[in-house]
């Protein structure tokens, strides 16, 4: 398997925490409660899987490939969110910090979790799809007319055991919003 398949596999374990991100979004704007401790795992999930274990792949794998085989940096810019990092950070973090505001009942606490969830899901839901609708197909495309096969180092991240459990995670946080990939 190369890394672009690996990537794929990810992006399902990511849409399915933003998935569950959106399901929280949408109690809390209804019920004018947050689940704190639901909120905080998704967080850790998005910073530590998303940042440390599959941007890790991106940058140390797929980005040298696809330079390697001579695709064009405008056409891989898609591969990486480096462009966008910055303020989905932000979003992070402004859902963090209204975590503690909500759990006391800050009815601007839960608008700003809700508003910076729904910004944060677009973001990363757009880049994934700019890498499997864009980048990805045009790398088959290559990789076919030049027979070149990316690399398939399957280590998710620098850290194999802590993405092991952020994986786990992942899973317990769709289970509890009912939230599951399709087979």
């Amino acid at each position: 398997m190369d890394i672009t398949h690996i990537l794929v596999q990810e992006h399902r374990i990511i849409e399915q925490v933003l998935h569950c991100l959106e399901r929280m979004a949408e109690r809390c704007e209804r019920d004018r409660v947050l689940e704190c401790e639901a909120a905080q795992d998704a967080i850790a999930f998005l910073r530590s899987f998303v940042e440390r274990c599959h941007d890790f792949k991106v940058e140390t794998r797929l980005l040298p490939a696809v330079q390697a085989i001579g695709v064009p940096r405008a056409q891989s810019a898609g591969c990486s969110m480096r462009h966008s990092r910055e303020d989905a950070r932000l979003h992070l973090d402004a859902m963090e910090a209204a975590i503690e505001l909500a759990r006391a009942g800050d009815a601007a606490a839960l608008e700003a979790f809700v508003e910076h969830a729904r910004a944060y899901i677009g973001e990363l839901l757009d880049c994934i799809a700019s890498q499997e609708d864009g980048l990805f197909p045009l790398l088959d495309r290559i990789r076919k007319k030049e027979e070149v096969r990316l690399n398939p180092d399957n280590r998710a991240c620098a850290n194999d055991d802590a993405c092991g459990t952020y994986i786990e995670l992942a899973r317990r946080l769709a289970e509890q919003f009912g939230v599951f990939q399709p087979e």
